[in-house]
C-alpha cells in the first residue's frame, strides 16, 4: 500500500555508527549534485537500511538541516514527516490484505502516477519502496517504465535484502549502496547502550545498588546485564544490530531459551522428543527451525573447535561442548541440511505437529548416537 506511515525515526538523531561512512557518501553525493535519483540499499536483516532511508528522505525534505546532514527536527518538514503526515515523503509496501506478501503492479502504478505531480511542500519527492523484492514481475516492470525518466524532482529509494531478486535492468538504473554487518566493536556498544535504558524496573533497582553490594552477589549480576544480553542477542542475530534490539524487547531471548534448553533435555535423555513436539505447537514454525539450526550449528563448530570462537549460544557453550562429542559429523551436516531444506520450504503447507515430531525424534537419534 502507498502511505504515509510515520517512520518510527528520529531523522533528527545520529545515524549508527556504523552507517556513518555510508552517509558521509550520501551527504557529499547531495551536496555536490551527484546523488542519484534511484537508490537501491540492500544487506542483511536488521542491520539499519530502513533507518538510512529515513535519515536520507530527512536530509531531503528539511529545510534546515544541521551540518552533518542530519534533519533538524524542529521545522514544520521534519514535525510532518515525524507524523507520518509528509505528503512528500510515500512508502510502498505490500498490501496488508495480500496473502503472497507481493507488491501488485496497481499499487506501483499508483505511487509512479504521484512521482509526476510537483512536490507539495518543497523541490523535492522521496518515494521508498520496501522490501523492493516483493514487487511481482508485473510492478517491476512498471517500476522500470519510471526509473527510464524519472521525474528531476524525485528520489527513489529501493531497500531490499535480497537485491539479487530484482531484475538486472532495475538495479542498472539504481546507484547501489551495499550493507554489510557491523564489527562487534561498533554493534556491541551501541546495543549495550539502548538495553541499559531498557532494564527492567527490579533489575535497574538491583544494579544501582551495586556499589554497596560485595563483588558476587545478585546486584553484580544485575549490573552486568546489559553487556551479557547484549552479546547474546548480537549472537542470535547474526550480528545485526536492529534485529539483536527487537529480540530483546520482544522476549524472543527468553523464548531461545526454553528450546535450547528443550533441545538439550533430549539430547540428554531428559525430556521426551514428542512430548516437546506437543509443547511446541504453540510456537511460530521459523523460531523452533532457528532454533534447532543453530544449536546444531554451534555443536557441529564446538566439535572443530573446543573454543568455541563463533558460536551463537554463548550461555550454553558447556552443554553444547557435550553434545559436539555425541554427534558424528557427516549425520550432523546430513540434518543440517534438511533443516535448511525444511526452513526454504517454511511456506508451503504442512503439519506442524508431525513435523515437530520427526525432526525432534531425529534430533534424539544424532544427539545420542554415542552416548
Amino acid at each position: 500500500m502507498v502511505d504515509r506511515t510515520a517512520p518510527s525515526v528520529r531523522t533528527s538523531e545520529p545515524v549508527p555508527p556504523w552507517l556513518e561512512a555510508i552517509w558521509q557518501r550520501l551527504l557529499d553525493a547531495h551536496r555536490h549534485a551527484r546523488l542519484g535519483q534511484a537508490l537501491l540499499f540492500s544487506g542483511p536483516l536488521g542491520i539499519g537500511k530502513r533507518i538510512l532511508a529515513e535519515h536520507l528522505a530527512g536530509m531531503l525534505l528539511c529545510v534546515a538541516p544541521q551540518a552533518d546532514g542530519r534533519a533538524c527536527g524542529a521545522c514544520a518538514d521534519c514535525r510532518l514527516l515525524e507524523a507520518g503526515n509528509h505528503p512528500d515523503r510515500l512508502l510502498l509496501e505490500p498490501a496488508a490484505d495480500a496473502a503472497s506478501g507481493e507488491i501488485r503492479a496497481e499499487q506501483v502504478r499508483q505511487l509512479c502516477a504521484r512521482e509526476t505531480l510537483t512536490p507539495m511542500r518543497g523541490s523535492t519527492k522521496v518515494l521508498i519502496i520496501r522490501p523492493a523484492d516483493a514487487m511481482n514481475l508485473f510492478a517491476a516492470n512498471s517500476l522500470l517504465k519510471t526509473l527510464e525518466e524519472p521525474a528531476d524532482s524525485t528520489v527513489w529509494v529501493l531497500v531490499t535484502e535480497h537485491p539479487q531478486r530484482l531484475s538486472q535492468t532495475i538495479r542498472s538504473r539504481c546507484q547501489q549502496i551495499s550493507m554489510i554487518s557491523p564489527q562487534l566493536e561498533q554493534a556491541l556498544p551501541w546495543l549495550e547502550t539502548r538495553l541499559e535504558t531498557r532494564l527492567e524496573p527490579s533489575a535497574a533497582r538491583q544494579g544501582s545498588a551495586g556499589a554497596k553490594a560485595p563483588s558476587g552477589t545478585r546486584a553484580d549480576a544485575a549490573a552486568a546485564l546489559p553487556a551479557q544480553r547484549a552479546a547474546h542477542c548480537l549472537a542470535l542475530a547474526q550480528g545485526a544490530p536492529f534485529r539483536a534490539l527487537a529480540l530483546a524487547e520482544t522476549g524472543a531471548l527468553e523464548q531461545r531459551r526454553d528450546l535450547l534448553d528443550d533441545l538439550i533435555g533430549i539430547a540428554q535423555g531428559e525430556r521426551d522428543p514428542l512430548g516437546v513436539a506437543h509443547e511446541w505447537q504453540r510456537l511460530e514454525l521459523s523460531a523452533a527451525l532457528a532454533a534447532m539450526i543453530d544449536a546444531l550449528i554451534d555443536s557441529l563448530r564446538l566439535g572443530i573447535d573446543p573454543a568455541g570462537a563463533r558460536i551463537i549460544h554463548l550461555g550454553a557453550r558447556q552443554a553444547l561442548a557435550a553434545l559436539a562429542g555425541q554427534i558424528e559429523a557427516a549425520a550432523g551436516h546430513r540434518f543440517l541440511r534438511l533443516l535448511l531444506q525444511t526452513r526454504s520450504a517454511i511456506d508451503a503447507p504442512m503439519n506442524q505437529q508431525i513435523l515437530f515430531e520427526a525432526l525432534l525424534v531425529r534430533w534424539a537419534r544424532l544427539t545420542r548416537a554415542s552416548a
